[in-house]
């Protein structure tokens, strides 16, 4: 980490699914709580711990599309006849996966040291509408924000500029005056720097760099070290 090229900025921007908070934590509560209750009896029996195993795999990730991890669930699943069809799944995993995301303290002290420092900070996140704002509501961060752009609303989707510039605009920053923190070295780290911000790749799960930048900007580990890259 090279702390000095970060220039002085006005505004934090952070993506939200496994950077905010870490989605492996919310995949296992809701492979346990919700995905457990509601379709344990189609299926053999399977031990809990082994189910929240397949549906991370499952998962896969974020370079693996919602379609495709349905998919993936139908045929690694031991069901004990046909699977659900992969809209019904999706539509269940839309509708509790947003109610398992983790607080963390992490998160919390992150956030408000940041705003204490006179910082502004945001939120640009590729989804549904209602289940991007349902994870902040269960985050309990939304007080810490001065913009929330989704793709949902704005209609656009990370890597596009536009949906950075959104939030950027309610903010009254000018990109190259803030710093863009996120896991996805496409959608978050390419997209923001051909936005014009400064960018912090945070690095989950010894995950591969990869995509059209040859290699990131910044690399953190955890979400705290923002502020060590930031002071």
């Amino acid at each position: 980490m090279h702390h000095k090229d970060v220039k002085p900025i006005q505004a934090v921007l952070f993506d939200l699914d496994d950077t905010l908070y870490d989605r492996i934590p919310a995949i296992r509560t809701y492979a346990t709580t919700y995905f457990f209750r509601d379709f344990h009896a189609l299926l053999k029996p399977i031990p809990q711990e082994i189910l929240s195993d397949v549906i991370v795999e499952a998962d896969g990730g974020p370079i693996r599309s919602g379609k495709e991890a349905m998919h993936a669930l139908q045929r690694m699943l031991p069901w004990k006849a046909t699977p659900p069809d992969w809209q019904q799944l999706m539509k269940h995993w839309f509708t509790y996966f947003p109610l398992c995301s983790h607080w963390t303290q992490e998160m919390e002290d992150t956030l408000r040291t940041l705003k204490q420092r006179g910082l502004k900070l945001a939120v640009v996140t590729n989804g549904q509408t209602a289940g991007q704002n349902q994870k902040i509501d269960t985050l309990g961060i939304r007080p810490y924000l001065d913009a929330i752009s989704i793709s949902g609303e704005v209609g656009v989707k990370k890597p596009e500029p536009e949906i950075f510039h959104h939030a950027l605009s309610i903010l009254r920053v000018a990109p190259q005056d803030a710093v863009f923190v996120g896991d996805n070295p496409v959608m978050d780290i390419y997209g923001a720097t051909r936005t014009g911000m400064q960018a912090i790749w945070l690095r989950r799960y010894d995950r591969p760099w990869y995509g059209p930048l040859p290699s990131p900007p910044q690399k953190i580990f955890a979400l705290s070290d923002v502020l060590k890259i930031l002071s």
